[in-house]
C-alpha cells in the first residue's frame, strides 16, 4: 500500500513538473527587440486574409511536428489582419502554452518572434477578393467577442471551441464558403493537418522562409 501511495505521489509531481516545463518551453522569451521578424518589404506584401504558418518555438511544437508528419515543418497557423499599417495575427492557443486560452489578436512581430527560425510561410487563398477580406475581418471580430475556449479535444464538429486550424476552417469553409477542397481529401487529412493551407491547388505562397 505504501509503495502504491509513493508511486501515486511521484506520478502527480511528475505531471506537475511536465506541465510547467511544456508551458515554459513553448515560446521564446520576449526581448527588448524582437529577434525573428519580417522585413518592411515583406510586410508590405501582406493583406487581410493571408495565412501565416510557423513552427512553434518549443518542446510542444516539436512533438506536434513529429506526430502530424507535415510535408512542410509547420505546427501552427493564423489569419493576418491588416488595418492601415498595422498587421495582426488572429490565432488560437491553449492555456497550457499561453497565458490566454482561445482566440487572440497578436501583433505580427510578436507572433513571428515566437517562431522557429526560418520556419515562416505566408500563403493566400487563390482569387481572394477585397469583399471577402472584409468578411474575414468581420468574422475575426465576431469570434474575438465570443471568446470561445481552445478545443483541447480537437473535435472539428464542435462549434463551441476551436483549435488553430479548426478556427480557419470555420471561417473560410463553413461560414464564408471561400475554401472548397476536393472530395478525395479525407476529413482526417483535411482537419488534422495543415497541408491544405500551403497546397498550391488552393493557395499561392507569398513568403517562404524555408527555401
Amino acid at each position: 500500500m505504501r509503495s502504491f501511495v509513493k508511486l501515486l505521489i511521484f506520478l502527480i509531481v511528475l505531471s506537475i513538473l511536465a506541465f510547467k516545463f511544456l508551458k515554459s518551453s513553448s515560446s521564446r522569451l520576449l526581448e527588448e527587440d524582437f529577434y525573428y521578424v519580417l522585413t518592411q518589404e515583406e510586410k508590405h506584401q501582406l493583406q487581410t486574409g493571408d495565412i501565416i504558418l510557423r513552427r512553434g518555438y518549443g518542446f510542444v511544437s516539436t512533438m506536434i511536428l513529429r506526430m502530424m508528419q507535415e510535408e512542410m515543418p509547420v505546427t501552427h497557423l493564423g489569419i493576418i489582419i491588416r488595418s492601415n499599417d498595422s498587421l495582426k495575427v488572429a490565432h488560437t492557443l491553449s492555456s497550457t502554452v499561453s497565458n490566454q486560452d482561445g482566440l487572440r489578436l497578436q501583433q505580427i512581430d510578436s507572433f513571428t518572434h515566437n517562431s522557429y527560425d526560418n520556419s515562416l510561410i505566408v500563403t493566400r487563398l487563390k482569387n481572394l477578393e477585397s469583399s471577402a477580406m472584409e468578411k474575414i475581418k468581420k468574422q475575426v471580430a465576431y469570434y474575438t467577442k465570443k471568446q470561445l475556449p481552445f478545443d483541447h479535444h480537437f473535435d472539428y464538429k464542435d462549434t463551441t471551441a476551436h483549435y488553430c486550424s479548426e478556427f480557419i476552417w470555420r471561417v473560410y469553409e463553413h461560414n464564408l464558403n471561400l475554401l472548397k477542397v476536393a472530395d478525395s481529401i479525407s476529413a482526417e487529412e483535411k482537419y488534422t493537418t495543415l497541408k491544405t493551407f500551403y497546397d498550391p491547388n488552393y493557395f499561392d505562397i507569398i513568403l517562404n522562409h524555408q527555401q
